[in-house]
């Protein structure tokens, strides 16, 4: 789990899903380069935007130009784990609008790469690996993916952000799984990770949000950033918040010129 410093701000995005034009508003709106106590929180930025002539999702080239920023600032663009990620590169199917996610994202690396397309892949299973499950405030507020649902809270470890991973974690009844799986989370689901993990509120991605963003009462704000209504999170580490306030420190992207 990133441990976020006591003293800057925060860009949060939702999932992107190669929404390009969002994409860089983003990367505008943080300019991480004029603001030195600035950090930047992306997520599932791969599967989705226009094909390729073969039928390629070509997502992987925007998580190439999000790796190139980040490697800028060191420290401070910081990718968390979700749920496309973790079943890319354990090629588990993802079925939408009548074909496979896995399977298009897959045939870019053999587009753009060719024979030399397995070790690209490896590095990139590699480095997925590596992401962080969640990210938190000095003030308790708490960043991932998803939570578990509370279907899953029954069998789920919550000491897997403190613990060392093993390979179960991620594989379908893990704790991982769970955390990046889980859907329609209800108040006492939150009331229980809050007194686990002792948070304040959490801010997540995953669940589809029309207008942009949601919340799940108490304690839970949804961003979603992967369409034309699609939103961010502005946040200031030295300030408290409460869901209310979180709400009102929501960004349309579209008030964001493009670059």
């Amino acid at each position: 789990m990133l441990h976020l410093p006591a003293k800057g701000d925060l860009i949060c995005a939702g999932d992107l899903h190669n929404h390009t034009r969002n994409f860089e508003r983003i990367l505008r709106v943080a300019a991480l380069e004029r603001n030195p106590e600035r950090h930047l929180i992306l997520q599932e930025i791969i599967h989705g935007g226009p094909l390729g002539p073969k039928g390629e999702d070509n997502s992987f080239e925007m998580l190439l130009q999000a790796l190139t920023y980040a490697q800028r600032f060191p420290g401070r663009a910081h990718f968390l784990l979700a749920n496309h990620d973790l079943a890319q590169v354990q090629k588990t199917p993802i079925m939408k609008d009548g074909y496979d996610l896995t399977d298009r994202f897959n045939r870019n690396f053999a587009v753009r790469y060719g024979k030399d397309a397995p070790p690209i892949e490896a590095a990139y299973r590699q480095w997925v690996y590596s992401m962080p499950l969640a990210a938190i405030t000095v003030s308790g507020i708490f960043f991932s993916h998803s939570l578990p649902s509370g279907r899953e809270l029954r069998t789920f470890d919550p000491s897997v952000l403190r613990r060392k991973l093993t390979d179960l974690d991620y594989e379908r009844t893990g704790d991982i799984y769970k955390l990046i799986w889980g859907r329609a989370q209800s108040p006492d689901d939150l009331a229980l990770l809050s007194r686990s993990w002792w948070t304040d509120l959490f801010v997540c991605g995953h669940q589809q949000q029309e207008p942009g963003w949601g919340t799940i009462a108490p304690n839970m704000l949804i961003i979603d950033s992967s369409h034309n209504h699609g939103t961010f999170l502005h946040l200031d580490f030295q300030r408290q918040y409460t869901l209310a306030d979180l709400t009102h420190a929501v960004v349309p992207l579209a008030s964001i010129p493009c670059l």
